[in-house]
């Protein structure tokens, strides 16, 4: 059984074992990260996980996925810090923390759930339609034959989607699922579908052009124009 995105996996501590999914794999810099039943991160030596029998996890949406959803790049906010108060702009979106620029151009590393939007926002679609997007690529990659394969959404700030053939995962750009429309959506998962199927070599040439055309998407480059 191998190590894929989304494996059922475990590893020991010193008086328990750990029991999970791979949320992300291991680098030669980086730890891989499991996610466990509670929806807890573990970064552990990939090496120390152990793979289990059992069913992938094939979409992952973190509770801090859903707190970060609530932000945009740009927004004011504001959060304390050992009761002194501090406001600035967000200038990134990292995976547990968002980097805030203050007025003084020092820049904090802030948890999500510790700030508060201080600017009027435009509506905004809830962060539960990750969800709801999870489930409908889901749908989408299983009528297709994409069974081991997974979704993750992603902080691109280009691409709208990524196909990666060495993890079978399919991104999906964070904002564009929040903020995109329905048929956009939907155009951009089986966009990445085409190629999971068409594989690695086939890029965005005839051969990925004509299972595009077969499954309903539209055979064009998918990246953000305004990137």
């Amino acid at each position: 059984m191998s190590l894929e995105i989304g494996a059922p996996v475990e590893f020991a501590l010193p008086k328990k074992v750990i029991s999970g999914h791979l949320y992300k794999k291991g680098t030669r810099r980086n730890h891989a990260q499991v996610i466990d039943a509670s929806n807890k991160i573990w970064r552990i030596p990939e090496h120390f996980l152990k793979v289990k029998p059992g069913p992938n996890r094939n979409t992952i949406v973190t509770p801090v996925d859903l707190e970060r959803s609530k932000y945009r790049i740009g927004d004011l906010v504001s959060f304390s810090l050992h009761d002194d108060y501090y406001s600035g702009i967000i200038h990134k979106l990292n995976p547990v923390r968002a980097i805030v620029v203050l007025s003084t151009g020092e820049k904090w590393r802030v948890p999500y759930h510790t700030l508060n939007l201080t600017s009027s926002k435009p509506s905004r679609p809830s962060a539960d339609r990750l969800n709801e997007i999870s489930s409908q690529a889901r749908n989408l990659m299983d009528s297709h034959g994409l069974h081991e394969w997974n979704l993750r959404f992603d902080e691109s700030i280009r691409f709208l989607g990524k196909c990666n053939y060495r993890d079978k995962t399919i991104h999906l750009s964070r904002s564009h699922a929040l903020d995109g429309k329905d048929s956009e959506i939907r155009d951009t998962i089986l966009h990445e579908i085409a190629h999971a199927l068409a594989g690695p070599k086939a890029r965005h040439g005839a051969k990925w052009k004509t299972i595009a055309k077969q499954i309903g998407a539209k055979p064009r480059a998918s990246f953000k124009p305004n990137a």
